[in-house]
């Protein structure tokens, strides 16, 4: 008989020994991550046991694992810092991917981790494995994220970690991806730590002599135009465009993707160029007196450039910043590249002007400040109808009037995405989010609630269609059950998948009616039954007060709108351009 010995008084038990998942742990917390998205399955349960026992971490379950990367996705976006979403193995897994590639698209930097069957049995096809001899999982993550590995032991954990880490965080972000055998998260690690500013170098580097040249380009035009992309928001580089646009002065226009970043109300703003934007940005830009055009952070594609328009680089100087140089030149040749981080780079431009105007020099720009580009509106008579059916056009005035100045705006695909492009201002101060890399359906209904975690003290607001919330939006019942606060959703309700139903009209081939619900939806109805608060809008004047008390409600709550499903949105450009790759 073995009789236990107890301590002796006053001695101090060791320490337990650190295990896999406390040094994964360490290195989230030192990142910054204190939330993690995902649905608790068998072959990752010790990772989220741990998770959720944490007093500084906190799980968010999700209803659907791609909810799960929605959510993480619109809290990188919101909160500007790395996030983590995780799901089990096998369905687990390939429901993260349509979210991971979503992030992928739009550079977001994400880390993705997936379960695995234990690693003494792999290889003998045990239930949900996705071994390289079986289904592959590291190989379905390899084309949407930055690096997609198996972790094959407790010992390479912490290389694999720093090495995902490090290419989430620099350069362009993005998600990266770990699968991990479901033995390995409790097994013994002792690990040389690695603070982050050891293992992640600071890509603000920038090669002078070619911002140097900008400066002067840039000194020496007389139609200076600036065309901002999302770019600009990931590298927090709000404040140094404007600077830069207002000491030049430039005129300003933004990408679908980057509204906002450049306040629309200002008088140098021409709003959006491309897909659903604006008359002053498309005229002036493509028109024939500007001399200089200045990209920063935008990859110049095909929702930005009107389908690559050849006017955009019709006589003129290029010139094209961007922090990934596989970017530069790749739709458009350019007279100068800038490849870095915007708010470096921009900062140094600005530097540079200053200097050369003390030491004498003149900007030559000849943009008239005081006579800001008149924004015109397509349909623009709708915004001040009264009538009745509610015009999507009346119900975005009448949301201007009360929507918060700190508030972060999402938009979901469709339709609706058109007319929040064309029709919404977005002014100092607010925000606007939208996932047009990969347009999925979707992302705009569930990202917001991550968007909101990380920023708590911020309205977030997402303007989505009835499709989208049929689509994706029992993940609301997520927001319900941790209270989420200011948090509303207004959900535009056609009946229809309208920008299919008004696209398909348009072309020879005719209108797909399937795309139309064959009942009314009740959208208003479902989400109280979740636990959301809701209102329905159906008329003029209704949406300020509405939405004025949606953010005052404790947790998330929702406002229907019903629209008049005759009216299109501002759809042409989109049109004209499948239309194109039709014929091509």
């Amino acid at each position: 008989m073995t009789i236990s010995q107890s301590p002796p008084p006053g001695s101090v038990r060791p320490a337990p020994a650190p295990r896999v998942i406390d040094v994964f742990l360490k290195y989230l917390k030192a990142e910054g991550v204190n939330v993690v998205f995902g649905i608790p399955g068998g072959l990752l349960y010790p990772f989220f046991a741990v998770i959720e026992s944490d007093p500084d971490m906190q799980l968010v379950m999700t209803k659907h694992e791609q909810g799960a990367a929605f959510m993480a996705d619109g809290y990188a976006r919101a909160g500007r810092r790395l996030s983590c979403c995780a799901g089990t193995a096998g369905p687990g897994a390939t429901n993260l991917l349509t979210g991971v590639a979503c992030a992928f698209a739009d550079g977001v930097p994400m880390l993705v981790v997936t379960g695995q069957a234990a690693s003494h049995a792999l290889g003998k096809g045990a239930a949900q494995e996705t071994s390289r001899e079986d289904m592959d999982i590291v190989a379905m993550f390899r084309p949407v994220t930055k690096y997609s590995a198996m972790v094959i032991s407790p010992e390479s954990m912490a290389q694999h970690l720093r090495r995902a880490l490090r290419l989430a965080l620099t350069g362009r972000p993005g998600p990266v991806h770990l699968n991990v055998p479901v033995d390995l998260w409790e097994k013994p690690l002792h690990e040389a730590w690695f603070d982050p500013k050891t293992y992640r170098p600071d890509t603000r580097t920038f090669d002078r002599v070619a911002v140097q040249r900008a400066a002067s380009l840039l000194m020496n035009a007389k139609r200076p135009i600036l065309f901002a992309g999302a770019g600009v928001g990931t590298a927090v580089a709000e404040e140094h465009l404007r600077a830069l646009a207002e000491l030049l002065p430039a005129r300003v226009a933004t990408t679908p993707r980057g509204k906002g970043l450049f306040p629309e109300d200002h008088p140098l703003s021409l709003g959006v160029l491309g897909f659903a934007g604006h008359a002053a940005a498309r005229e002036t830009i493509l028109g024939p007196n500007v001399d200089l055009l200045m990209t920063i952070g935008t990859s110049l594609n095909e929702t930005a450039t009107l389908n690559w328009a050849p006017a955009l680089r019709k006589n003129r100087t290029f010139i094209q910043l961007d922090i990934d140089a596989d970017r530069i030149g790749r739709n458009y040749p350019v007279d100068l590249a800038l490849v870095g981080d915007a708010q470096t780079i921009l900062v140094e431009l600005v530097y540079h002007l200053h200097r050369s105007m003390r030491e004498g020099g003149t900007i030559a720009s000849q943009w008239d400040t005081a006579a800001p580009a008149k924004r015109v509106f397509s349909d623009g008579e709708l915004r001040d109808s009264d009538r009745v059916p509610l015009t999507p056009q009346r119900w975005r005035k009448d949301f201007e009037e009360a929507v918060p100045n700190d508030a972060t705006v999402f938009s979901d695909i469709g339709g609706h995405m058109l007319s929040n492009i064309h029709y919404l201002t977005m002014k100092d101060r607010q925000r606007f989010m939208i996932n047009l890399g990969f347009g999925s359906m979707g992302h705009g209904t569930v990202a917001p609630i991550g968007a909101a975690l990380a920023q708590p003290q911020h309205p977030t607001i997402a303007i989505i269609g009835d499709a989208c919330f049929t689509m994706c939006g029992m993940d609301l019942v997520t927001a319900v059950e941790y209270e989420i606060p200011k948090l509303v959703w207004i959900v535009e309700n056609n009946n229809m998948h309208g920008i299919t139903w008004h696209a398909s009209r348009a072309l020879a081939s005719g209108a797909l009616s399937s795309v139309r619900y064959k009942r009314p939806l009740e959208v208003a109805a479902i989400a109280r039954a979740m636990g959301l608060a809701a209102w329905i809008v159906d008329g003029p004047n209704q949406m300020q007060s509405t939405l004025r008390d949606a953010l005052k409600v404790r947790g998330p709550s929702l406002i229907e709108v019903r629209v008049d499903p005759a009216v299109p949105p501002p759809i042409g450009d989109r049109v004209k351009s499948i239309a194109g790759f039709v014929d091509k």
